[in-house]
């Protein structure tokens, strides 16, 4: 059942929302002359998005000029709203259905977007003292594509393959560091497993003073040999937690990372399959959505303007 809150929006708040998240310090020019108080808009058939013409370039513009939303014919409501769904981690067919928008349109702006979230964390090494570490092997092939070749059909459900995987067999390695002082997690896409790909790709995630904690996986055993302290699990055995000094408190384990794992797979599952080269943008927005924990202006700003930078907290 659908409810249209769209209704229930005022045009003029979400204009004034979306100016104030893309122009903090006023309204300006492609070239940066700031727009006279008392200037009169030059079009008004969108309003209140309207255009104005620059009294010292000529150049014509609005508040979208220069942002990732440049040439949106969408209203200040549904854009608000279609913003709001993407930071939720709302379904594209539940955002289109709800805003009665074409699906193809709304993915290609979620797809736009979500592009700007993804930014290089692999060379970040976290500040905490101790850090858990894991992979995870997700189904991602190449949904939406047409598979012409007969020896390479389509999947009709999911991917039968198990365990490990790769990017090549449709089953991506998410790559995982979590600071336990911190609370911050850095998740990273990584073509394999093999150990030239995981273990600089750790290493440079974690503090050469750090304890580290894992599972049994040999690429683990060897990043510890770049840290001081490590410990791992063994998960064939069932061990997954392990109370070295007998004072009922169990603090070797993974259990941290192993439920972020169960977070991003129930995130990832409302999307109902998503194409693997778009897999690392999804992946960013549950990252920054952990990191995060709100939606603020800053990360909103990082998903329309070009170039913004934002260091996850």
């Amino acid at each position: 059942m659908r409810f249209p809150i769209q209704d229930l929006l005022d045009q003029k708040e979400c204009y004034q929302y979306l100016l104030d998240i893309l122009h903090p310090d006023g309204l300006a020019c492609p070239q940066g002359h700031p727009l006279p108080a008392d200037q009169a808009p030059h079009d008004r058939q969108r309003a209140p998005i309207v255009k104005y013409r620059c009294r010292e370039c000529g150049a014509v513009y609005n508040i979208f000029t220069g942002t990732i939303l440049r040439g949106i014919h969408y209203d200040s409501c549904t854009i608000v709203l279609m913003l709001r769904g993407f930071a939720k981690g709302a379904s594209t067919q539940m955002i289109a259905d709800e805003l009665e928008l074409d699906y193809g349109t709304v993915l290609k702006w979620r797809h736009l977007l979500q592009e700007q979230a993804v930014v290089p964390t692999e060379e970040e090494t976290l500040p905490d003292e101790e850090v858990e570490a894991d992979e995870m092997y997700q189904n991602a092939g190449q949904k939406g594509e047409e598979q012409d070749d007969p020896d390479d059909p389509p999947r009709q459900r999911a991917n039968p393959r198990r365990g490990r995987g790769t990017y090549e067999q449709d089953r991506p390695v998410i790559v995982g560091t979590v600071g336990r002082d911190s609370d911050r997690l850095q998740l990273t896409i990584a073509p394999d497993n093999r150990n030239e790909t995981l273990v600089p790709l750790v290493g440079q995630q974690v503090a050469e003073e750090a304890i580290l904690f894992t599972d049994e996986a040999y690429h683990f055993q060897v990043v510890a040999e770049q840290v001081d302290t490590h410990y791992a699990l063994n998960h064939n055995q069932d061990e997954f937690a392990r109370d070295p000094d007998g004072d009922g408190f169990h603090e070797i384990h993974s259990n941290t990372i192993e439920g972020i794992w169960v977070g991003l797979r129930n995130f990832l599952r409302r999307f109902r399959g998503v194409h693997k080269d778009f897999l690392p943008q999804y992946v960013a927005m549950y990252e920054w959505a952990f990191n995060l924990k709100n939606v603020t202006d800053d990360f909103i700003r990082l998903l329309l303007i070009p170039d913004f930078t934002l260091l996850p907290t």
